[in-house]
């Protein structure tokens, strides 16, 4: 008889242990699956968070500049109530019309149209540097008696840099005195320094700036001019694609330039806060949800509050978004949307105290 101990395994016992390995194989891969997915969703979790706070705060930025040309948010031009430095159009859905032509946007979300503000600081200069004879153009100086007021090295190369963007004319900021025009081609530095001479040409331009005028057209300043500053406009907005935009007026063939701001945006809602207590205390009495021009006109506006929604890019498994998460939005979400994980973030921005 064979000795025991130089037997190999049967054939059973090679199958038995070849299941046991398969389904210890088959947990370890299962487990790795699921670490793998869990590991996927919070990384989306992580970017989209990212992007939502991101969107927040740029928008939160541009706000908080607002008002430095004393231009008020809403004003009567013409007997009509009119949107000046900001315009809110709540729950937009489809086409949305610009002054630079229609976009599609999200439907439930907020558009929103920022313009008193400025990249550069404005320029200090004086009434006798603005011609309007023949030609309109001001003339703002590098320095005065060989002090510098305005430097223009960092910031003013080649010419037309400013070219159709808005140029708003500053006098006396208690007397809201301010005329707003349009930025023509042209423009452009003459001299050395530190005497270089800035000369901008403007005229009326698009009603996306002559609108903005008191009596809604342009005229030259027939006030002392302090200060001259170049005007920007972003206009936020989602698109369909989730994707958020910025379209900045400038000199491009349709007036502006769409620029992403972030991906993976569900949903931007906005609220104008007023003031509306006798004596005026600083602090926010009623959030405007819907505002329109003449609701604005003659409030004191003095915060805005911005909401941004993101979602994951993929839906989730076994999972619905609760429906507390849309508390804010006024969209109809199909089931595909609510199988996605969701993150929202809301900040209040403080606007300036003369923006009225």
């Amino acid at each position: 008889m064979r000795n025991r101990k130089n037997r190999g395994f049967t054939l059973i016992e090679m199958i038995v242990a070849m299941a046991v390995f398969a389904i210890f194989m088959i947990g370890i891969l299962n487990l790795l699956d699921t670490s793998t997915r869990l590991s996927r969703i919070e990384t989306a979790l992580s970017d989209t968070q990212e992007n939502v706070r991101f969107a927040a705060y740029h928008i939160m930025r541009t706000a908080r500049m607002m008002g430095g040309a004393v231009l008020p948010f809403a004003a009567d031009v013409g007997g009509t109530d009119t949107w000046i430095s900001g315009q809110l159009d709540s729950n937009q859905s489809g086409t949305y019309v610009t002054p630079f032509g229609n976009v599609a946007v999200l439907a439930g979300s907020d558009v929103l149209t920022l313009r008193g503000f400025f990249e550069i600081p404005p320029f200090f200069t004086d009434r006798n540097d603005i011609e309007t004879t023949g030609t309109d153009r001001v003339e703002v100086r590098e320095s005065a008696g060989g002090v510098v007021i305005n430097d223009f090295t960092n910031y003013i190369g080649a010419s037309n840099l400013f070219e159709g963007r808005g140029i708003v004319f500053m006098g006396n900021m208690d007397q809201f005195e301010y005329a707003v025009g349009q930025v023509r081609a042209n423009s452009g530095l003459s001299g050395t320094a530190p005497d270089r001479i800035l000369s901008v040409y403007f005229d009326a331009g698009s009603a996306q700036w002559s609108g903005l005028n008191p009596t809604g057209v342009t005229v030259p300043p027939v006030f002392n001019t302090y200060r001259v500053g170049i005007l920007e406009s972003y206009t936020y907005y989602v698109r369909p694609d989730r994707t958020l935009m910025r379209m900045r007026a400038d000199a491009s063939a349709g007036g502006a330039t769409p620029q992403p701001v972030a991906i993976n945006i569900g949903g931007l809602q906005l609220a104008l806060g007023v003031d509306t207590s006798i004596p005026l205390d600083g602090q926010v009495d009623n959030w405007l949800v819907a505002p329109t021009a003449g609701t604005v006109v003659g409030a004191n506006v003095i915060a805005m509050r911005i909401t941004v929604l993101g979602r994951t890019p993929f839906q989730v498994p076994d999972w619905t978004e609760p429906a507390a998460t849309f508390a804010v939005e006024d969209m109809a979400l199909g089931a595909a949307d609510r199988a996605a994980k969701w993150r929202t973030i809301e900040v209040a921005a403080a606007l300036r105290n003369y923006l009225l």
